[in-house]
């Protein structure tokens, strides 16, 4: 049956009272669920799964519970349910029990007869689910199968006995049930199922607003006495992306696409970020050379996206990249060759075109964002509705008061923000407008926040240290350096402008002699994958940041005079706890750190993962952690450590030794932050773990920060056995072996030519090693120091900066 749809005001109020399907329904109170007596004493159930708390009127709360005789409902299997709540669209609708594995619902209690059954399954943010019912003795049962906001009601007549047995599974091993009803009736009615779409999806953002704290105390900072501008311009975006195109512009086969040399075939979006950059040169930078080349990557970027057919099915990020093309290009060929890169992308089908359904990943952000594009161009219909019912689904990724996107990994988070902030500069004025711009405008500050005085994005998950890591800082602070200076803060626009410049200087140090980057923190040859994710080639992770760089050119145009002032990252005075993405940021007069309190050890450990200091090479910090079982690529046969950040290690009551870089979630029950003092020249805060931490319950972490030094005490609650700090060392980039010296209990690193070293300095360590054994990370390979404290106690830890 074709689905019928309505759209509900965004704020209509929890108290609809709606079960779609039910023609009557009766109602009288009993005392565990709502059951009244009906026709030929037959007994109504009515039950609306998930939390009490968002119950519809006249039913009965089902959360995930097991069946009991006393309460005469419940599961016969409950280990692998999960409750869910979107919060919208109403009471019924808005949550629901979530399975992967087979599960039974049994009501009991009835009169034995024939009862209408009606069910509904559907989810506001998703629409992934298929839902299987099944009755023994009752007819085969339709799968239900709603889109996103969309909900399907099942209805079927069905003989029960005293006890009636409801079987939900999925062929997917993903489904769900939102509420369930049990009517009496006399009708042998056979299994139907109707679809109604409900779009009452609000977007609540968080009143609270811990930005404007943080924001108000840097502004009364004073500015360091030896901030230094960057010197950079909006020229050097071209720069840097000239010796990109041109290189890869060498790797483009005859039909377009840019081939990756490594991989030796096209890989995800390389092509149309290369048609982007490409074209951003031509129409700024004068190179009517290129204009072949760009063309060529848009005729087969756009027809491959409108065949499905787009490298390694990444469909979802061409929209963008084209549509920032398409303008800059179209001037510049014919018009019938313009013409069919538009009739290409007219022919999309957003639904059935992009791989990630609705309120997905940040996939589904990128495609709305070009999607919004292509709608201000004319090539989509005006009255589509893939950009506000995909807005509407990323809600529940927006859950943040900070303005973050809590997909997980830190560089997905300012990613999909990236994207809708370039949507709102180019005028998107939809339903959600309002909402999204005070969300990003907080994202965007608390970035600032983030960001090391290196002009480095937080390391932390997959696709951390990649360079396109800080291409979208460099975007996303142009973008609001010319809101800030549009609204009347020149100040706050020299801080973006500031930020930006900061990132686009961490890129420039990574360009390789043929024009191209490294696309990760290290020397490595490309060709060993070194530190690679799965998915990570040095051909889209190139071009992509090209992408962004032009981006962010686009917008810097109208703060072509902001002069740089002081950002955070220079000034310091701050310590920012994110508990959803478990990270703690702190600074001190360009003293940086960045702790993960609660790690995915995929990729992380426990504890102090960076230290970036002004003045001193990033990766000497150290700038990355230590891993047993790293999911990104490592060289084979590599050695292997316990996952190792800088942090305390402590015997248990066998005798084995643990590291703070090995608590995961099984062990950690809570994490406090507890900020003693924050001023630009020294920030003072603790760090408490508790749980179940390989034998001990408490360990405090007490963390000074002060111009050009980190001093770290440890104490473990109720421990008094030996302790040691390790910490990861720095040994060689790929390129270039550091030295690595001990002396008088200090260890130093340093790389060659450089004029300042990174210092260790255990105070009161009985021994002071640097073991010999090279372990790879993002940045190459490190050593572990080690210090020794057999009589425990608090212990404290030196890292500081010194002059060669």
């Amino acid at each position: 049956m074709k689905p019928t749809y309505r759209s509900l005001p965004p704020r209509t109020t929890n108290s609809i009272k709606r079960l779609i399907g039910v023609l009557t329904l009766v109602w009288s109170t009993g005392l565990l669920c709502s059951c009244g007596q009906a026709q030929n004493g037959l007994t109504t159930r009515r039950f609306d799964f998930g939390e009490a708390i968002a119950l519809q009127d006249n039913y009965t709360a089902a959360d995930i519970g097991a069946f009991t005789e006393a309460r005469g409902y419940g599961w016969l299997q409950t280990q692998d349910l999960i409750l869910r709540d979107r919060k919208a669209p109403d009471k019924l609708h808005r949550d629901f029990v979530w399975g992967k594995t087979p599960a039974t619902f049994r009501v009991s209690g009835l009169k034995p007869g024939l009862y209408k059954l009606t069910i509904i399954a559907g989810d506001a943010n998703y629409g992934d689910h298929k839902t299987r019912v099944s009755i023994e003795g009752a007819p085969a049962m339709p799968l239900l199968e709603p889109a996103m906001s969309e909900f399907a009601t099942l209805t079927a007549a069905i003989n029960c006995g005293t006890t009636c047995d409801i079987r939900f599974d999925s062929p997917d091993n993903n489904w769900n049930v939102n509420a369930l009803s049990l009517e009496p009736t006399t009708e042998n009615q056979p299994p139907t199922v109707t679809k109604e779409r409900i779009d009452n999806v609000v977007w609540d953002v968080p009143k609270e607003d811990p930005t404007q704290p943080l924001l108000a105390q840097f502004r009364k900072a004073a500015a360091p006495k030896d901030f230094k501008a960057s010197q950079l311009s909006r020229a050097d975006y071209l720069k840097i992306i000239a010796g990109e195109v041109d290189f890869w512009k060498t790797k483009q086969n005859a039909d377009g696409a840019i081939i990756d040399p490594y991989r030796n075939e096209e890989w995800q979006y390389s092509t149309p970020a290369f048609a982007h950059a490409a074209a951003a040169l031509i129409a700024w930078d004068n190179r009517a050379d290129l204009v072949e080349s760009a063309a060529k990557a848009m005729d087969w970027a756009t027809l491959r996206l409108s065949q499905r057919k787009a490298a390694t099915s990444h469909e979802d990020f061409y929209g963008p990249m084209l549509a920032h093309a398409l303008p800059l290009l179209k001037p510049h060929v014919t018009p019938q060759r313009a013409a069919q890169w538009e009739n290409n992308l007219k022919s999309i089908d957003p639904y059935k075109t992009y791989r990630v359904g609705i309120g997905g990943s940040n996939w589904n952000i990128v495609a709305l964002s070009g999607e919004a594009a292509f709608q201000k161009m004319g090539i989509r219909p005006a009255n589509s509705d893939y950009v506000e019912r995909s807005l509407g689904g990323q809600i529940q990724h927006f859950g943040s008061a900070y303005g973050l996107y809590l997909e997980g990994p830190m560089a997905y988070d300012l990613f999909p923000r990236l994207w809708l902030n370039d949507m709102l500069a180019d005028g998107y004025a939809g339903r959600y407008k309002a909402e999204i711009d005070e969300m990003m405008r907080r994202g965007a500050i608390t970035n600032l926040f983030m960001q090391s005085p290196w002009g480095e994005l937080p390391a932390g998950g997959r696709s951390a240290q990649h360079q396109w890591n800080e291409a979208e800082q460099c975007a996303t602070y142009e973008i609001y350096a010319a809101k800030a200076l549009k609204g009347g803060d020149s100040e706050l626009a020299s801080v973006y402008k500031r930020a930006a410049h900061l990132s686009l200087a961490s890129m420039q140090r990574w360009v390789r002699p043929s024009g191209e980057m490294q696309i990760i923190k290290n020397w490595v040859d490309p060709a060993q994958n070194h530190a690679y994710e799965g998915y990570s080639a040095h051909s889209q992770y190139n071009l992509l940041p090209m992408s962004m760089l032009a981006i962010a050119y686009e917008h810097a145009a109208t703060t072509t005079g902001v002069t740089e002032k002081p950002a955070p990252a220079d000034v310091g005075g701050f310590v920012v706890d994110l508990p959803e993405l478990h990270k703690v940021f702190a600074n001190a007069s360009g003293t940086y750190i960045e702790l993960d309190t609660n790690a995915d050890h995929h990729y992380d450990a426990t504890g102090l993962i960076r230290v970036h200091m002004k003045g001193l090479s990033p990766q000497l910090g150290p700038s990355d952690s230590i891993l047993e079982h790293a999911s990104y690529r490592v060289p084979a046969n590599s050695p292997q450590a316990k996952n190792t950040a800088v942090g305390v290690s402590w015997q248990d009551k066998a005798g084995d030794w643990h590291r703070l870089g090995e608590l995961s979630a099984d062990q950690i029950k809570g994490v406090k932050v507890e900020t003693r003092e924050s001023t630009p020249q020294r920030v003072a805060f603790d760090v408490t773990y508790e749980g179940d931490l390989f034998g001990v319950t408490r360990i405090i972490e007490h963390y000074v920060l002060t111009n050009d030094k980190v001093e770290l005490s440890t104490e473990l609650a109720g421990y008094n056995g030996p302790l040691r700090y390790v910490w990861p060392i720095l040994a060689d980039d790929g390129k270039t072996p550091t030295t690595i010296t001990t002396a008088n209990g200090i260890v130093s690193v340093s790389q060659p030519g450089g004029k300042t070293a990174q210092t260790f300095a255990p105070q009161g360590a009985q021994s002071v090693t640097v073991e010999n054994e090279r372990y790879p990370n993002h940045n190459g390979w490190a050593r572990l120091g080690v210090a020794d404290y057999p009589r425990g106690g608090k212990i404290t830890l030196v890292i500081q900066s010194k002059t060669l």
